[in-house]
C-alpha cells in the first residue's frame, strides 16, 4: 500500500501536460509552496504579492481541480510569497473567484494567519536569538517592521483534523506543507520531513531540474519514499534527489524546524527505476518549540538608471566604476573579471499597452530564465544574479506604452554559450502557457558584456528629493563613459527600498501557543464562505526525545585537514571532477555552496586534498576565515557543502545577487591537489 503527495510551486506555471500525467495516479495529498524570503524584503514590507494574478490563478485552478478529482486535501503555505495578512487577503479574494468559476461547493476551508503583532515582541527582544550574522536588534526595528512567523506542522494538522479539505496558510516553513499530513498519518517524522524538503521546490529535485513542474512522492510500507516526476522528460536520480536534500541549507545533514531537527547522516539514497529514485533512514530529533520571526522595514526612496558604456570602460581603473555594478566588468560577484572569465548582463525588456499584462509576462519570463534547465547545466539553484528587490522596474514610455525592465547577470560559461537557444525556448514556453498575455507584448533581451558594458546606477535615500540629487551627481560622473549609440534608461522610479530588519528565533513556547497562527474554518460554496469556528493549533511532540548523536552544526561532518607525507602527484580542475556546483541563499545572510562529485573516488580525492578545509576555502573565496561558517562532507551523495556569511544581507542596495545563485565562479576555477 502506498501514500502519494503531488507537489508544486504556486505561480511557477507547471505544464498542464504534467498535471494530466499526475492525474493518472492515485494522489492522497496535494501541496504547494507559494513563498520564500529569496526575492528580498520588498514583498513582506509592502504587503504585495511576488507572483501576478494570471499565473497564480492558472496554477491554483489546476490544483483545485486535482484535489476535487482525487477527493484529497489541498495544502498551500506562504500565500502571496511573504504570507502576511495583506498577502492572505489578496490570495483569498482570488481563490474565492476561482471557487465560483469552478463551482466548488460544500468544501471546508481552513485559513491560518502567519502575522505577528509588533506589540507582541516589544519588551521581549531578549527572547529573540539572531539567525546568523545580523545587526543588533532594537525595539525601533520591531516597532517599524512588518512581521511574520514561520509556522510548522501543527496548524496544518489541526486544520486537517477539523475536517478541512483546503488549507490556506500564511508564512510557513516550506517543509511543513508536505510533512504535516504524513506525520498525522503516523509516518516516521524523519522520513516525512526529508521527503517534504525534497518536494518543496517541485521538480528542481529532478534531472533536468525546474521549479516550474510537478513532483510526486510515494511513501511505501518498507519505510522508503520514491520520487516520481510525472513529466516523462524528467527523471529523479540518486544525484538529483541527494542534491536537493542539501538545497538552501547551511549544513548537509542537520536542518532545524519548529518541532525539532531533521538528521540525514544515515539517509540512504537509491535508484528505484530508470526515472525514479528514493530515500530511507532519515531521523528526526525532538526539541522545544521555536519559531523563526521575519521582519522587513522601509529604508528609502529609489531611483535607477541603466546606462550603456563604451567598451574602454572595462579597461578603466576609476573607483567610481568599482563602486557600482557594471555588467561585463564587476557586477555578478562584485569583483573584476579574471583572465579567461566571462560576464554578461541581460536586460529583459517587455513592452505593451496593458500594464498588468506587461508586469505578468516580465515576472513569468524572469522565473523561466532563473530556473530553465539546459544541457550541461551545473548551477542548478539558479541561472542568474538579480541585483534588486523587486527585480522589475515598470514605467510609461513617451508614446504611452508600458515597459518593464528586469536586470540580471551571469558568469557561467555554459549559460552564456547557449543563451540564444535558452531565450528562444523560454519565449516559446511563455507563449504556450500564456498566449493572450504574450500576444499583447513585445520582448527584447539586451545583452551587455566586456565590449559593451552596462552600468546599473541605483540610488536610495530617505526622501525622493535627496535620491534625485544624489542620482544626478552619479549620472554626471558616468557621462564620460556613456555610449551614445545605444539606448539608455534614465531616472526611473524604482520601487521603494526595504531591508530585512528581523531574522531571529523566538523560543517563548507559551506565547507561541497562545498568540500565533489562529485558524479560521469556513464552509465554502463558490464565492460565499460562511464562518464555522475559530481555533488554535494543537501541539504534540514528535521525533526522538533521546537522539544519541550530536546536533552541533559546526562540528558534525566538518571537513578536517589530512596529514600527508609527500607532495601531490598532480592537480586536477575541479570542473573535471563534478556534476553539480551551485550557490544559493540559506537564509538572508548566508550563502551555501554544494559541490557534487562524479564518483566516490573523486570525492575522496577532494577530501584528501585539503583544498576544502575552512582555511583553504577562505583563501579561495578571498574572505577572512571567520566569515566561513563551515565546510562539510556529505558521504551519502559524494558532496561537499561550504557555507559562509554574506557580505551584505540579501536585498540590500548594492548587493549583486538577491538569490545568491551565481556566486560559484571562484570555486568553479579551483584546481584540486591529488595525493596518492
Amino acid at each position: 500500500m502506498s501514500y502519494r503527495i503531488l507537489a508544486s510551486k504556486l505561480g511557477y506555471s507547471c505544464p498542464e501536460s504534467s498535471w494530466e500525467e499526475a492525474m493518472k495516479m492515485k494522489i492522497d495529498l496535494i501541496g504547494a509552496d507559494a513563498g520564500s524570503m529569496d526575492p528580498g524584503p520588498y514583498y513582506l514590507g509592502t504587503g504585495k504579492s511576488y507572483m501576478k494574478p494570471a499565473s497564480l490563478k492558472r496554477d491554483f485552478t489546476l490544483l483545485l481541480r486535482a484535489a476535487l478529482r482525487m477527493n484529497c486535501p489541498l495544502l498551500i503555505g506562504s500565500l502571496g510569497l511573504a504570507g502576511d495578512e495583506p498577502h492572505l487577503a489578496f490570495m483569498l479574494e482570488l481563490i474565492r473567484e476561482i471557487f465560483e468559476e469552478e463551482n466548488a461547493r460544500g468544501l471546508r476551508v481552513a485559513v491560518v494567519d502567519g502575522h505577528v503583532d509588533n506589540g507582541l515582541l516589544i519588551g521581549r527582544i531578549d527572547e529573540l536569538r539572531p539567525l546568523g550574522s545580523m545587526p543588533a536588534l532594537a525595539e525601533d526595528d520591531v516597532r517599524n517592521s512588518r512581521l511574520v512567523a514561520q509556522m510548522g506542522i501543527a496548524p496544518y494538522i489541526t486544520a486537517l483534523d477539523a475536517g478541512a479539505q483546503i488549507v490556506l496558510c500564511g508564512r510557513s516553513c516550506d517543509v511543513s506543507i508536505f510533512a504535516a499530513d504524513p506525520v498525522r498519518r503516523g509516518i516516521d517524522p524523519g522520513l516525512a520531513f526529508q521527503a517534504a524538503h525534497i518536494l518543496e521546490c517541485g521538480a528542481i529535485a529532478c534531472d533536468p531540474g525546474s521549479a516550474s513542474d510537478y513532483l510526486i512522492a510515494e511513501f511505501r510500507d518498507d519505510g522508503s519514499v520514491v520520487f516520481i516526476p510525472p513529466n516523462p522528460e524528467r527523471k529523479a536520480t540518486v544525484y538529483s534527489v541527494a542534491a536537493h536534500a542539501l538545497y538552501e541549507e547551511s549544513h548537509p545533514c542537520l536542518q532545524y524546524y519548529p518541532e525539532g531537527v531533521l538528521v540525514m547522516q544515515r539517509t540512504e539514497y537509491f535508484n528505484d527505476s530508470d526515472r525514479t529514485a528514493g530515500i530511507r533512514n532519515a531521523a528526526f530529533a525532538h526539541s522545544p518549540l521555536t519559531v523563526k520571526i521575519e521582519g522587513s522595514r522601509e529604508i528609502g526612496k529609489r531611483l535607477v538608471s541603466f546606462l550603456p558604456l563604451k567598451g574602454e570602460a572595462a579597461l578603466s581603473s576609476d573607483p567610481f566604476l568599482d563602486r557600482h555594478l557594471v555588467y561585463g566588468l564587476n557586477a555578478v560577484e562584485r569583483s573584476r573579471l579574471l583572465p579567461g572569465e566571462q560576464e554578461i548582463g541581460i536586460l529583459l525588456k517587455v513592452s505593451g499597452t496593458d500594464r498588468d499584462g506587461v508586469e505578468a509576462l516580465s515576472t513569468v519570463l524572469k522565473g523561466f530564465m532563473l530556473h530553465f534547465g539546459y544541457p550541461g547545466r551545473i548551477t542548478t539553484a539558479g541561472n542568474l544574479a538579480f541585483p534588486m528587490s523587486p527585480s522589475e522596474v515598470v514605467f510609461r514610455e513617451a508614446d504611452g506604452a508600458c515597459t518593464a525592465l528586469v536586470l540580471a547577470g551571469t558568469r557561467e560559461p555554459r549559460f552564456i554559450e547557449q543563451r540564444e537557444d535558452i531565450f528562444r525556448k523560454i519565449l516559446a514556453l511563455a507563449q504556450e502557457e500564456y498566449p493572450d498575455i504574450y500576444a499583447g507584448c513585445t520582448v527584447d533581451f539586451i545583452i551587455a558584456g566586456p565590449e559593451h558594458p552596462l552600468l546599473f546606477l541605483e540610488t536610495v535615500a530617505e526622501t525622493a528629493e535627496e535620491a534625485a540629487r544624489r542620482h544626478e551627481e552619479d549620472l554626471k560622473q558616468a557621462e564620460a563613459y556613456l555610449d551614445p549609440g545605444r539606448p539608455s534608461f534614465l531616472r526611473l522610479e524604482g520601487a521603494d527600498s526595504y531591508a530585512w530588519s528581523v531574522f531571529h528565533l523566538w523560543n517563548n513556547e507559551e506565547a507561541i501557543r497562545e498568540h500565533l497562527f489562529p485558524i479560521r474554518l469556513y464552509e465554502a460554496n463558490g464565492r460565499d464562505w460562511s464562518p464555522v469556528r475559530e481555533m488554535r493549533p494543537a501541539y504534540s511532540p514528535i521525533g526522538l526525545t533521546d537522539y544519541p548523536g550530536s546536533l552541533d552544526d559546526r562540528s558534525v561532518d566538518a571537513i578536517e585537514p589530512v596529514a600527508h607525507s609527500g607532495e601531490p602527484v598532480e592537480s586536477r580542475p575541479l570542473l573535471d571532477m563534478i556534476q553539480v556546483l551551485r550557490s544559493k541563499d540559506a537564509g538572508i545572510n548566508t550563502i551555501t555552496y554544494d559541490v557534487f562529485f562524479k564518483s566516490e573516488e573523486e570525492y575522496r580525492q577532494a577530501l584528501r586534498s585539503n583544498a576544502f578545509t575552512k582555511g583553504e576555502i577562505a583563501k579561495t573565496l578571498g574572505v577572512p576565515e571567520d566569515r566561513i561558517m563551515g565546510t562539510f562532507r556529505a558521504d551519502p551523495c559524494f558532496a561537499v557543502k561550504i557555507s559562509r556569511y554574506r557580505d551584505r544581507i540579501s536585498g540590500t542596495p548594492g548587493s549583486p545577487d538577491v538569490f545568491g545563485a551565481q556566486q560559484q565562479m571562484k570555486i568553479e576555477r579551483m584546481r584540486v591537489p591529488i595525493y596518492r
